[in-house]
Formats: structure tokens, sequence, C-alpha cells
């Protein structure tokens, strides 16, 4: 599997959370398991920097960890929001 078909399938993966096509638990359990498959070949990219820095520490807190489910959902689509806009400018 080539660089570019991961980095999009994380990217559309982003996206059907953001569409509502599923849920932030779905994502994470989704995005896990695809980015730990794949994460050495986009490793030492732009895009692993962004990704590694945003997405792995936002499903621990909003959707791992205890806490108001009102205000993990906002900070959870927040933080997705802003990493897939990131994320799309610096695919290749």
């Amino acid at each position: 599997m080539k660089a570019t078909e991961v980095k999009k399938t994380l990217l559309q993966q982003i996206q059907d959370y953001l569409t509502g096509l599923i849920s932030k638990e779905d994502y994470a359990i989704i995005a896990e398991e695809y980015y730990s498959s794949y994460v050495n070949i986009i490793r030492g990219t732009e895009f692993y920097e962004i990704f590694s820095d945003n997405i792995p520490d936002c499903c621990l807190v909003n959707v791992d960890e205890p806490g108001n489910d009102d205000e993990k959902e906002y900070c959870f689509h927040k933080i997705l929001e802003e990493t897939y806009d990131k994320l799309k400018r610096v695919l290749d």
C-alpha cells in the first residue's frame, strides 16, 4: 500500500465521523486499528506528525476517559475538524 492511500483512508475515516456516518467511539476503534497497521508507511511525513500529535490523545481523552459526554463530543468534533483541515493541506 502506498502512503497516499493510507493518508486518504485516514482522512476518509475522519470525514465519516464529521458527517455522522460513524460515532466517535467507532471512529476511535477504526482509526486506531488502521493507523497501527499502516503507520510505518507514513512515518516521517508532515501528515504523520499532524495526525500523531492530535488524534491519539483526542481519542483517549474524549472517548476513553470519564467526563461530561456533551463536552467530550464537542471537543472531539472540534479537534477532528481542525485536524482534518490541516491534514488536507499536507496531503501529497
